[in-house]
């Protein structure tokens, strides 16, 4: 009975909106036949209304189907207002949608206009803000610091390099933090490729509090590159140089050192080191994400690239010299020995050697006091080497001549005996000059008094540094200022007492006199143009000294000294040393010269300080060593011989 109730109402409903939909159309039908005007819209109007009422009274079925129906007649319900409206061709239904339709394209035309706008805003005219935040995801800035200039010899031989290595440094407190430190197998292997005793490495990484601990300052590349395969937490590898000296001892004085924070220490690595230093770069650089560097942006910061040095020295020479004056040393136990030799003609240095030396590639084992440069730093009194420009200094007063003949008899100055070790009563002065007698030199010497002498010695360069440039010279002491002599300090003058000098100093003195009294300026580096001179004394009296001179090699007391086929002159000096306010029993052994004679290329100046065993003359300790060194840089730059 419910079902079929249920039924009946829904074919009622179903008739009912059959009717209003029936209505409407009727209504349309009207409007279309041309029921125009107001009271032909109004006539419509009546008759859908008469109808709908008409419906109403229609028996219903259920409180939900009326109020369905009832929805559907006002939905449907036309008024008078809304037919007149049609009539008249306005339908306010149809304005209304166009006017929605209007606004929703007038917002979406305003959003395309501002989002046009904002994307040339910021990417078009004010994109900074945009690259900035990109380059902060890709670009960083890193340094770059390039090696440390070359040093060379005059041929290009390498003296001292720069060789890439790692430094590798701990954070202890990531290294605790990873159990690392707990870990006693991964610290012996960190410990053999550092070359470590693994204690030393726990005792440096054990403390948390250290952040920054080095571990090895010059790591090699091969063992750096085992290092980074533990991929160790805590372990930073940076990059560094290691300063190499391929020709160890030989050149180490003149060479010099670097100290840990890279600068120089000694020799030409002191002296010119703002030049051979090199200063970091700061660049930008597209990276990815790896850390590699995909584009080089630019140059942020701008560093220097170290200079490099060419010495005027020959390293074949160096050896040479080094090995004889090793020879000499050890012969005659003696404390320590120097040698110079000067290019005549240039004033540049061909050699400047020390020994004993020391390794500057190996820092476990060195000692400070076998590091300076003797050749520059210790001074001696010069002895009979001086003689020659005491005599000039005589000859240029007018107080003798070539043709004097000197007392060379043992007398007495202020209770102080003057003697020879070669006796002779009398002399020229080339005879004093050959058998280097004290007592002539002392007679010039108070003859032409001590103004005259010092004079000459300055014009030599004598109490002065040179113009070498090295770190560390020394003027030495002529005492020109000295306002009181007696008559022992003038007689000493003249046979190289009361003065001090350097082998350097001695070296361009005697180059000076080999060029015929044209001083050049001392160079340490090589030249490429002829430096201008200075006369300091007489050519033909110097010509006169270099016969002189060349006597003293081959009849007097510098015999051994020569070279076969080439005509040597020089000059040997023995002096006792000065210590604690006297003299001792203890000597400096020199010879000086320059070769060949009649067109001097070569000056060398050999100096060995307190030999012990054997004889002490300068003849019989320096003058062999000055003919082997003097004889091996004749032949290595084919100067042609004088002598048959």
């Amino acid at each position: 009975m419910l079902g079929h109730n249920r039924e009946m109402v829904r074919h009622r409903l179903g008739g009912v909106r059959h009717q209003h939909k029936s209505r409407f159309e009727q209504f349309k039908a009207l409007l279309a036949r041309g029921v125009t005007g107001a009271a032909g819209a109004a006539s419509a109007a009546r008759a859908y209304k008469e109808q709908a009422e008409a419906a109403e009274k229609t028996p219903r079925f259920g409180i939900d189907e009326l109020n369905d129906r009832g929805s559907k007649s006002e939905q449907d319900m036309v008024t008078e207002e809304d037919a007149a409206s049609l009539a008249n061709g306005s339908s306010n239904v149809y304005i209304l949608s166009l006017f929605r339709l209007g606004f929703v394209w007038f917002f979406v035309f305003l959003c395309l206009c501002f989002l046009v706008g904002r994307l040339l805003w910021i990417q078009v005219l004010h994109p900074e803000r945009l690259i900035q935040e990109g380059d902060s995801r890709i670009i960083r800035h890193y340094s770059y610091e390039p090696a440390r200039g070359l040093i060379t010899d005059r041929n290009g031989k390498i003296l001292a390099l720069s060789v890439p290595v790692k430094t590798v440094y701990a954070d202890s407190q990531e290294l605790n933090d990873k159990k690392v430190t707990h870990d006693p197998e991964l610290l012996r292997k960190i410990a053999a490729i550092l070359e470590i005793d693994p204690a030393e490495l726990f005792d440096r990484v054990q403390n948390p509090k250290r952040r920054h601990v080095r571990l090895k300052q010059y790591l090699p590349l091969n063992k750096a590159q085992e290092l980074a395969k533990l991929e160790v937490p805590g372990i930073e590898i940076s990059d560094n140089y290691q300063r190499y000296y391929p020709t160890g001892d030989v050149n180490a004085h003149l060479v010099g050192i670097l100290n840990s924070e890279g600068d120089g220490v000694y020799g030409v690595e002191q002296s010119f080191n703002q030049y051979l230093s090199a200063e970091a770069y700061t660049q930008k650089a597209k990276k990815d994400l790896s850390g590699h560097i995909i584009e080089n942006i630019g140059v942020t910061e701008k560093g220097k690239v170290g200079g490099n040095l060419v010495l005027s020295i020959d390293d074949r020479l160096q050896a040479l010299t080094y090995s004889a004056l090793r020879e000499a040393v050890e012969k005659h136990q003696a404390m320590a020995a120097s040698a110079v030799m000067m290019d005549v003609k240039t004033g540049e240095v061909m050699v400047m050697v020390n020994y004993p030396s020391f390794n500057p590639n190996d820092r476990s084992v060195f000692d400070s006091s076998n590091a300076r440069n003797r050749a520059i730093t210790d001074t001696f009194e010069p002895g009979s080497t001086i003689k020659p420009v005491v005599a000039l200094a005589a000859l240029e007063a007018g107080q003798i001549s070539w043709t004097d003949v000197i007392d060379t008899r043992s007398y007495i100055v202020n209770g102080k005996r003057i003697r020879d070790s070669h006796s002779m009563t009398s002399g020229t002065l080339a005879e004093i000059i050959k058998y280097s007698s004290n007592i002539g030199m002392a007679h010039i010497a108070q003859k032409t008094g001590p103004q005259q002498i010092l004079e000459m010695f300055q014009r030599f360069g004598l109490g002065a540094v040179t113009s070498s440039g090295l770190t560390g010279e020394v003027t030495g002491n002529i005492h020109n200022n000295r306002s009181f002599w007696s008559e022992i300090d003038k007689a000493t003058l003249g046979f190289g007492y009361g003065l001090t000098v350097t082998s350097l100093q001695l070296a361009s003195l005697y180059a000076t006199l080999a060029n015929y009294g044209a001083r050049l300026p001392v160079s340490i580096l090589r030249i490429n143009e002829q430096p201008s001179y200075a006369q300091v004394a007489n050519v033909n009296e110097i010509r006169r000294m270099h016969s002189a001179l060349g006597m003293v090699v081959s009849q007097g007391t510098g015999k051994r000294a020569s070279i076969d086929r080439y005509m040597i002159a020089g000059k040997t000096g023995t002096a006792h040393i000065a210590r604690n306010g006297g003299y001792v029993d203890d000597y400096i052994s020199s010879f000086a010269g320059f070769a060949p004679v009649s067109n001097p290329r070569f000056a060398l100046v050999v100096v060995v300080f307190s030999p012990q065993q054997g004889s002490y003359f300068g003849s019989a300790v320096s003058a062999p060593v000055f003919r082997d060194v003097m004889t091996r840089a004749l032949q290595l730059y084919n100067v042609p011989p004088d002598r048959s």
